[in-house]
This record gives C-alpha cells, sequence and structure tokens, in this order.
C-alpha cells in the first residue's frame, strides 16, 4: 500500500455496479414487488468519464438524493449544543465542546421524534477526520468529514433520528463532541461545527413510538492484530425484557479500506507492492459472558479523502457523515442478564490488518409491571466464518483471486415477565463474495463484491406472535484503481472509478404497535484522477452519478438522481413514481 499524502492507494480492481451477476434481486425491488408501492428499476448509466489535464476550481457542497429525515408536523423545541465551535483553538490545539444538556420545559417528553443537527464549515487544506457526540457517555453520533476543496469553505450537513435514546434525555445529562482534528502551517482546516438537538412534541397526529428504557454505553479498547478482541462490562435492570446491541466498525491504516485487502498468497505475489493481507472479509463476533451472540457485518465505508479524493466532490462515499450501525437482538441472553450482577459483552474480528475502533451502544427495555424477570439460554450456535480463498495466475503476469463466505448463526432464549414466557429467536444468513485481480506489478487492482444478508428477530408466547423484524441488505461494491505512474509524492498519477450501493428492506411489528416497513436504494458511480508533477497539481478531476429509490417510515416513495462533473451539480432531478 502506497501513501500519497494521507492518501491510501493500495492496488484495486474494478467493480461493476449492483446490475452485476454476483447481486440477485433487490431488497428495495423485493419488497415494492410486493404490491406497496408500484416501481420498476431503471438502468442508470455510468458517469461521463473524467478529461485528463483538467482542475477542478473547487467544489460545491456535498449533496446527496437520498431524502432528509423526516419531520413532525407538530410544535418543537431546539437545543443548541455547539455552535460555530472550533475543531482547533488558537494555538492549533484540538478541542472538544462540552456541556450540560437539560430537556426543554416548553416540550416535555415522550416525543413524537428527536433529531439531530449537524453543519460544519471548512476550508483551506485538510484530511478527512473522525467526529463523535456522546450525551452521558453514549455515543449518539460517530462519522468522518469531507475534505475542503481550498480557500473557498465547504459546509457540510447531516440530520439523525435519535429518538431511540430518548431515555437519555429526560433528564440533565453531560454532554461533550467534536471532531479529531490537526493544524498545521501546511494543513490549516479548522472544523467549525454547529450541532443541535430538535425534540418534536408528540400529538394525536404525531404519536410518540414505544422507545428502549435502558441506553447503556459499551466501551471498547481498539482492536489490534495483536489484541484482536476487548472487553466491556455492565449491569442491567433485573425486571429487563428484551435487549440489542447496535455497533459501528471503523477500520484504520491497513484496513481504513479493508475491501481492498488480498489473501496473503497474494501479498507474496508482490512482496514490493506494499498490498494488505489477511484476505478482505470482515465481521465482529459478539460475545455475552463468553457464549457467542452474534456476528456483526461492517459497511464499506469510503471516506472523502479515500482512493482518490476527487471521487466524493460533491458526491460523498455513502455514510460518509454518519457511519452506518449494525443492530442485533440479543433478547435471547436476558434470563442471564437480569441477576443485578455485573457481565462482559466482549467483541472480537477474527480477520484484521490494522486498528479498528468498536463503537456500541446497549438497548433495553423493562416490565413496569414487575421488579423481577427469569428466563434462560436455549441455545447459540454463531461461529466463527470460514472464507475459502482461492488464488490462480491471470494474464500479463496479474494474479486473479476469490474470498467467498456463506455463513448462518442463531440463538434461541426466553424471558419471563408479567405478560408470561416469551420465546426469541434470532437468525441471520450472510452471502459474501469478492473477486478481484492485482497486475502491474500490484499497482492495479480491480474487485467485484457481493455482501448480501437476511436478518430475522421473532418472539412468540404460545401461538401469538409477539414481535418480529426482518431486514434485507446488500452492499454491492466495484473499485477499479490504477497507480502505475507512481514515482513519489510529488511526482503521481492516480486514477479510479468506483461503484457502490446500498439496499435494504425492513420490516417490523409489535402487538399492539403499528407495522414499520421501510426500503431504499442508493447507488453511486464515481471517476476521479489526481496528478502531480514536480510538486505542482497536473490533473484534478472528477463526475459521478448518484440515485435514490425509496420509501421512508411514513410510507412514502421518492426518487431522485444527481449527476456531477468538475466539482459541480450538474443535474438534480426528482423522479416520479
Amino acid at each position: 500500500m502506497r501513501m500519497v499524502g494521507r492518501i491510501l492507494v493500495p492496488a484495486r480492481l474494478r467493480l461493476r455496479r449492483s446490475g452485476s451477476g454476483l447481486v440477485a434481486m433487490s431488497a428495495l425491488a423485493v419488497l415494492l414487488a410486493s404490491g406497496a408501492v408500484g416501481w420498476a428499476p431503471a438502468a442508470i448509466a455510468d458517469p461521463a468519464p473524467a478529461p485528463s489535464g483538467y482542475i477542478e476550481s473547487g467544489s460545491d457542497d456535498p449533496v446527496t438524493p437520498a431524502p432528509d429525515t423526516t419531520r413532525p408536523t407538530s410544535a418543537s423545541c431546539s437545543v443548541t449544543l455547539a455552535h460555530n465551535f472550533l475543531s482547533n483553538a488558537p494555538d492549533g490545539s484540538n478541542q472538544r465542546y462540552r456541556g450540560t444538556f437539560t430537556p426543554p420545559a416548553a416540550c416535555p417528553g415522550p416525543w413524537a421524534k428527536v433529531i439531530l443537527d449537524s453543519s460544519t464549515t471548512v476550508s483551506g487544506r485538510q484530511f478527512d477526520r473522525v467526529g463523535d457526540l456522546k450525551v452521558a457517555g453514549v455515543t449518539i453520533w460517530f462519522g468522518t468529514t469531507q475534505e475542503p476543496a481550498g480557500a473557498v469553505p465547504t459546509t457540510f450537513r447531516f440530520s439523525k433520528d435519535v429518538t431511540r435514546y430518548s431515555a437519555l434525555f429526560r433528564s440533565a445529562q453531560s454532554y461533550e463532541g467534536g471532531i479529531e482534528n490537526y493544524t498545521t502551517d501546511v494543513y490549516t482546516g479548522n472544523y467549525s461545527q454547529t450541532v443541535t438537538l430538535t425534540f418534536f412534541r408528540a400529538d394525536a397526529a404525531n404519536p410518540a413510538p414505544s422507545v428502549p428504557d435502558v441506553v447503556k454505553p459499551l466501551t471498547f479498547a481498539d482492536l489490534t492484530p495483536a489484541a484482536s478482541s476487548a472487553t466491556a462490562s455492565v449491569a442491567l435492570p433485573r425486571n429487563l425484557t428484551s435487549a440489542s446491541v447496535e455497533t459501528t466498525l471503523k477500520g484504520n491504516g491497513c484496513d481504513e479500506q479493508w475491501f481492498s485487502a488480498v489473501p496473503d498468497a497474494v501479498v507474496s505475489a508482490f512482496p514490493k507492492a506494499g498490498l494488505c493481507g489477511a484476505t478482505s472479509y470482515r465481521e465482529a463476533i459478539l460475545s455475552i459472558d463468553n457464549t457467542p451472540a452474534a456476528a456483526v457485518n461492517t459497511f464499506p465505508h469510503i471516506y472523502s479523502g479515500g482512493i482518490v479524493p476527487t471521487l466524493w466532490r460533491p458526491v460523498l462515499a455513502i455514510n460518509t457523515l454518519d457511519l452506518r450501525p449494525e443492530t442485533v437482538d440479543i433478547t435471547p441472553f436476558v434470563g442471564r442478564l437480569v441477576d443485578g450482577a455485573q457481565h462482559t459483552v466482549s467483541v472480537r474480528l477474527p480477520q484484521l490488518n490494522d486498528r479498528w475502533q468498536v463503537v456500541a451502544t446497549l438497548f433495553g427495555t423493562v416490565d413496569a409491571s414487575s421488579t423481577q424477570t427469569s428466563g434462560s439460554l436455549v441455545s447459540s450456535s454463531v461461529p466463527d466464518a470460514a472464507p475459502r480463498v482461492t488464488t490462480r495466475p491471470a494474464a500479463g503476469a496479474a494474479v486473479r483471486y476469490q474470498v467467498a463466505v456463506g455463513r448462518n448463526w442463531q440463538t434461541v432464549g426466553w424471558v419471563r415477565s408479567s405478560a408470561g414466557t416469551v420465546y426469541t429467536t434470532v437468525a441471520e444468513s450472510r452471502d459474501w463474495r469478492q473477486v478481484g485481480t492485482i497486475s502491474g506489478n500490484g499497482a492495479s487492482q480491480q474487485l467485484e463484491q457481493r455482501d448480501v444478508t437476511r436478518y430475522r428477530s421473532r418472539s412468540t408466547s404460545g401461538a401469538r406472535v409477539v414481535a418480529e423484524q426482518t431486514l434485507r441488505e446488500t452492499y454491492p461494491l466495484t473499485v477499479d484503481v490504477n497507480t502505475a505512474d507512481y514515482t513519489d509524492d510529488q511526482n503521481f498519477s492516480l486514477t479510479a472509478t468506483v461503484s457502490m450501493g446500498l439496499d435494504y428492506a425492513s420490516d417490523a411489528v409489535t402487538l399492539g404497535g403499528p407495522r414499520a416497513r421501510r426500503a431504499g436504494e442508493l447507488t453511486l458511480d464515481s471517476r476521479g484522477v489526481l496528478a502531480r508533477a514536480a510538486g505542482k497539481t497536473s490533473a484534478s478531476d472528477g463526475s459521478s452519478r448518484t440515485t435514490w429509490r425509496g420509501v421512508d417510515d411514513r410510507g412514502r416513495y421518492s426518487a431522485r438522481t444527481i449527476t456531477t462533473e468538475h466539482g459541480r451539480v450538474l443535474t438534480d432531478t426528482a423522479t416520479p413514481r
């Protein structure tokens, strides 16, 4: 793996977009085929190639075709956590905003919705950075930034539904947040952050949803090849009835773009290329008191300086600003957790090359009619995945490889409360495959990756279904990177194309409650080039096409396509159903 400035440049391969033979019918298409929404997928052309030798003169602010977080029509109150707060003090040292949050008296809970809004402005020269926001020690946002494009300020915004954290907001709590940034005479970008929480009052038209009663942080040390597991300790109420863990995994260094890692045999075939090994399959095993409880997947995040920075101006890679978490139901283990004692939750990455950050939160519900529940774990079958790896020579001294994983896991347990005895079964299947080619003495890589997950949690009391949640997610990714014209960080030429997608359909129902169905498909096709000769930029350009089709949490369908060239939005079109 080469470094150009801080640009990670491993050799990479080409991936076709989600219409390739590796990807089955989309989750969105499956849901829409049921008749909920009338829609047929349309072909999407690749973005126009970026002309060689062109140098962009700045970039528009980041845009996305995905809809913003929906907002109730009821009255609301906003609380400002930070206003134009700089990530760095005048002496250049990093700083975080802190304070005590007090729930707004004019908008008492329970709330119809709570929304986090963030707006950040930066200019000059700077790398992409990581940031977070914690309330009472619980991380409610974990994400990365957009890199500035020069002297003209860039402003990037996002909103996030944080209603499920409502238990934290009912009383005064400490909070702290910020962006981990470092400035020098060269890297001058200083991120100015404004962050608010908006509380929407519940009324007849905007009822308050059911939210967890318990929200607790799980604090893990970073995982490394030398210490690939970490443990957190937690004590939970004795009247717990259900629980889940939300986990976000973020790779760094050689695993910043973990999907570009190759089998160790390929690393050996190109010993001078600096390739990352251990294959490209990544997942974490979550355990409760040393018993495996779930396998946690990770989305192929690409940060705004990743691969070639001009790929991501002004359309960022999917979920760059707010990294995508994975949530698993651990209710089968509740019977072990209601004794009032401390219990361990551990996380382990069987395959990794470098440091991984783990951000996790435990959510739970309690029995308001009793002070003690009971239960037992019936079975837990969560084996480590076993990647199947093949490599073979290809034309022109290239090496072609394939890594495939087909895995299933399941847990079963019961909980007895004032509502009776409820059995919960949690099961997931994952079909993951990547094919790739390394050529040009390790300077070029093309890869095509498919990741399809089917998840179900089902709770029953006798013949009645008390609660059920199903989720189907597909994460298609294709990458083609060429770094053959690399001499040093002052003389190089990087070219890349990336196609990625997020395709999901979820269905959740609770006895006596409303049914929640959501589906969406977000695709992005980008091309970028960056070149420097004798320390001066000789080419800097990109183009992209991104499309959203989906149904929001109110059941409303929307579709939108954005195309860009030279760092500017070219077209922005909403598509009728």
